[in-house]
């Protein structure tokens, strides 16, 4: 009749006893508990243990991508460890510049050359050099990007030299430009900027091929034999403004001088006075010959020479008919 009742009526059933429903299971002895303590506090020791390995793990994960992530930013682009700038120093540029970048009888001191001038030098190409006693001139650069980043990274840790210049050119003043450059750089890198012999065996590079970067960086740094200016930022933006008008400046004349040496202009007047000469050495002939018939046909016919002219061996002779037709 329980089982019964309990299945008939609903009400039955609510009213049992919750370890009669299989809803919840009989409380535990207390031996059982006392079974149950170790293990408890065996999970919790792992979990414990779990926590403090995933701590750890994550703290060197922490510093190896600090090993390996950039440092800072050079020319826009992320460096990497000082490390590897370190290693490329050895390799490349310690046979000249000392361990230490202190210099040596075959390179000088670069401790303070700064990220600019390491920037400049590697960026355009012009070191590493193939032996000490070659000139540094633009070629292709020898380094990545990245590797090139490193080096300087490395070079500027090494003392107190300028950083890389932020120019800026949109909205210079071009002509403030032109004036600093008559000023200061005509002299060398001619007035359109062909470059040209400056004396001493060096050669004062054509600008077509500087960007605002490496005018700066030349600017603030002074790659020898070039001196080192103190611009202002304005002048700086001023002055790169300008050599880049100059490299893209329109020229609806048609042609253009020649942009090769520091006196174009000095160039252009002497082949101009060189043919004055010559025009004016041949108008002087004409007049001395002018009137006289045998100067004049001396003159027209090379063949003949002095102001009389060789006879044909017939006429020597005479003329057999003596002059009879």
């Amino acid at each position: 009749m329980f089982r019964l009742a309990s299945q008939t009526d609903p009400d039955m059933h609510d009213r049992l006893p919750a370890s009669s429903t299989g809803n919840a299971p009989a409380p535990a002895s207390a031996p059982a508990q006392r079974r149950a303590a170790p293990v408890r506090r065996l999970l919790a020791v792992y979990g414990a243990l779990l926590l403090v390995g995933g701590l750890a793990l994550g703290a060197v994960a922490g510093v190896v991508s600090a090993a390996t992530t950039p440092l800072g930013h050079v020319d826009g682009q992320a460096v990497t460890e000082a490390g590897r700038g370190a290693d490329l120093f050895l390799t490349s540029c310690a046979a000249c510049h000392g361990v230490q970048g202190a210099g040596t009888a075959n390179g000088p001191d670069i401790r303070n050359a700064g990220a600019a001038l390491a920037d400049f030098m590697l960026r355009t190409g012009r070191m590493p050099l193939a032996n000490p006693g070659a000139p540094a001139q633009r070629g292709t650069p020898y380094f990545s990007n990245a590797d090139r980043q490193a080096l300087v990274a490395y070079v500027a840790s090494l003392g107190n030299g300028p950083a890389i210049p932020n120019v800026v050119t949109s909205g210079a003043d071009v002509r403030a430009g032109w004036d600093l450059f008559t000023a200061n750089c005509a002299a060398c890198h001619g007035p359109a900027g062909g470059g040209g012999a400056v004396g001493g065996g060096f050669v004062a590079p054509a600008l077509n091929k500087a960007d605002a970067t490496t005018v700066g960086e030349a600017v603030i740094t002074g790659p020898a034999p070039m001196p080192r200016f103190s611009f202002s930022p304005d002048q700086l933006d001023s002055l790169a403004a300008y050599v880049a008008f100059l490299r893209d400046a329109p020229h609806p004349g048609g042609a253009t001088s020649p942009e090769v040496g520091p006196v174009t202009e000095g160039f252009i007047a002497g082949v101009t006075l060189l043919g004055l000469l010559l025009v004016a050495r041949w108008v002087g002939v004409r007049r001395d010959t002018a009137g006289d018939p045998l100067a004049e046909e001396a003159a027209g016919d090379p063949h003949r020479t002095g102001a009389g002219t060789a006879s044909d061996p017939a006429d020597d002779q005479g003329d057999p008919t003596g002059g009879r037709g």
